[in-house]
């Protein structure tokens, strides 16, 4: 079940050499073959942008903030211009290492609770500052400050006190300590074992007290005060237009080889498809319905990029729900799910179908588990069983930002028809659809996508405790599946406790029945050919692309 991250596509080069005057067809063949590469190589010259030395790229939605604390979606700018303490390598055998960043090293204590950070000396944030402990002080305790309101106050509340401010019961978080100005002491209540891969999160961005303070509401919005120390540097933002970043000079690593990037926001897929074709765009994700096309392209068919998602889309099961509360439900439904059909449909029978908690890229995923079985027949002695025949009604909450989903949905609907059970699908606007599933009411289930933001299992496997599951849509109330899951995140040991978590698969999955996996699809991109050097995140986000990236003024007008 191991799925490589990344598939590296090399095309060889062949010279052919004719001698004497040949066979007249083969003659024929080669100068045919001839022209066509020629016209090949005309069309490619062809493709011009007046964009210089600029990347441009598209945003699907007007970001709330650039205040990474105040968002749980918009991360794609913030991770440019901010830097963590750590960040992620990814390996050229496709395992993933925590490597540093802002700190050039770190201790763990033997009780695994204490971690001690060692500050680069010199880095400067976008207004000059330098980079100070007291920096990632204050921007631990501004996240736990309940005036605040963040929204990724999990990222440190395993942090000692940082719950007792959260809750407004002390004025700072005990378990942070500055040693001196460039040595920080971060004191866990407990071990916890990612905790160092958590800090690789977009959450964990670490920003400047003294920007912060001075920029107040402005934060977030306004260049002069939403500075981090990132390659990118935060330019100008016309709301509902673009947001500009320009390249940080006073960067203390490897410097961005582009002059910025510029995001332009409410282009339509069709729109974006036109735009990278004309040259006004160098990156745009490719509809199933494309892929044919873009292989076909001279310009593009070379330019096509693959990635496996480090995620998967799936079905919550909300059991606030009077049905959904009832495990005979829950596994009716996913037995009367053919979610080979949903691949062949939906991810060109592409994707990787996933029976576990965890998606391919994470560790753990490598581990089989039993295949999650579809048996209309058997989903419909479940429901008589239960005595619920032909009297389960349902609601399907579907987000209008992802209008394929309705087409899902609407095959979804026919498959649990099948068996007895009336759905109603639900559509609203993104706002009202995690309004809704914070608010767990009003919905029975609902299709989501999830990729992961750290290299770690331990947030797939959060989401079903109790806890979590209150505001993602499961709703869960198993006490001793909770504690099972709280009690594997806490060994030290990573095999061991990988090995733990994914023994628990069985009883998510099967047993309870409390989600549907459904697929991990392959990604399709259509890169710019003026693109040069582009290694997406570890993710699959083309903005942890732009620090290396290269752009071939070949092709700029």
């Amino acid at each position: 079940m191991n799925k490589k991250l990344l598939s590296l596509l090399v095309a060889g080069m062949f010279v052919f050499t004719a001698c004497g005057s040949g066979n007249d067809k083969t003659s024929q063949s080669n100068e045919s073959s001839l022209a066509n590469n020629q016209t090949t190589t005309q069309e490619k010259l062809d493709y011009q942008s007046s964009s210089g030395n600029t990347m441009v790229l598209t945003l699907f939605q007007n970001p709330k903030t650039l205040d990474i604390q105040k968002t749980n979606a918009d991360y794609f700018i913030p991770i440019q211009i901010y830097n963590r303490l750590v960040d992620v390598k990814v390996n050229d055998d496709g395992s993933k290492e925590i490597v540093p960043s802002l700190a050039e090293k770190w201790d763990i204590s033997e009780d695994g609770k204490t971690y001690t950070f060692y500050l680069k000396k010199g880095v400067k944030f976008h207004n000059g500052e330098e980079l100070k402990a007291d920096d990632v002080l204050f921007t631990i305790e501004r996240m736990m400050d309940p005036k605040e309101a963040a929204v990724n106050t999990s990222q440190f509340e395993k942090i000692s006190g940082a719950l007792d401010k959260l809750n407004g019961n002390a004025d700072s978080v005990k378990g942070v300590k500055v040693i001196d100005d460039y040595t920080v002491e971060i004191t866990l209540d407990e071990p916890f074992p990612p905790f160092l891969a958590s800090l690789t999160g977009a959450p964990a961005s670490i920003y400047n007290r003294k920007a912060v303070e001075e920029g107040k509401d402005k934060f977030g919005f306004d260049p002069e005060y939403t500075v981090g120390t990132g390659y990118m540097k935060f330019k100008d933002w016309s709301q509902d237009k673009e947001i500009n970043l320009v390249k940080n000079d006073d960067y203390f690593g490897d410097k961005a080889n582009i002059d910025g990037v510029k995001y332009l926001m409410n282009i339509d897929s069709s729109t974006s498809k036109m735009m990278l074709e004309n040259g006004e765009l160098d990156f745009i994700s490719i509809a199933p319905t494309d892929l044919q096309s873009y292989k076909e392209n001279p310009v593009f068919k070379d330019n096509i990029v693959d990635f496996q998602r480090a995620g998967m889309d799936y079905i919550s099961y909300n059991q606030n729900d009077p049905y959904m509360s009832k495990v005979e439900v829950r596994k009716a439904v996913s037995m009367a799910i053919d979610r080979d059909l949903i691949n062949k449909t939906f991810y060109n029978g592409e994707g990787t179908i996933v029976n576990g908690v965890l998606p391919p890229g994470i560790p753990g995923y490598e581990i089989e588990q039993p295949e999650i079985e579809y048996n209309p027949e058997k989903a419909k002695e479940l429901l008589k069983d239960a005595g619920l025949e032909n009297e389960v009604k349902l609601v399907m909450l579907q987000n209008s930002t992802y209008p394929e989903d309705q087409a899902k949905n609407e095959m979804i609907q026919s498959m649990l028809k099948e068996v007895g059970i009336d759905m109603e699908i639900k559509s609203v606007d993104m706002t009202s659809y995690w309004d809704i599933i914070a608010n767990g009411d009003g919905f029975s289930m609902s299709i989501q996508p999830i990729t992961a933001d750290v290299p770690d299992p331990d947030d797939f496997y959060n989401a079903f405790t109790i806890e979590q599951s209150k505001s993602n849509g499961l709703s869960i109330t198993d006490q001793q599946l909770n504690d099972e899951i709280e009690k594997a995140r806490l060994i030290s040991n990573q095999d061991e406790r990988i090995k733990a978590l994914t023994s628990l698969d069985q009883k998510i999955v099967q047993d309870e029945a409390l989600y549907l996996p459904l697929v991990s699809d392959l990604n399709h991109f259509a890169k710019s050919p003026r693109i040069e050097n582009l290694h997406l995140s570890w993710q699959g986000w083309v903005c942890g692309a732009t620090q290396d990236v290269k752009i071939n003024s070949e092709y700029n007008k």
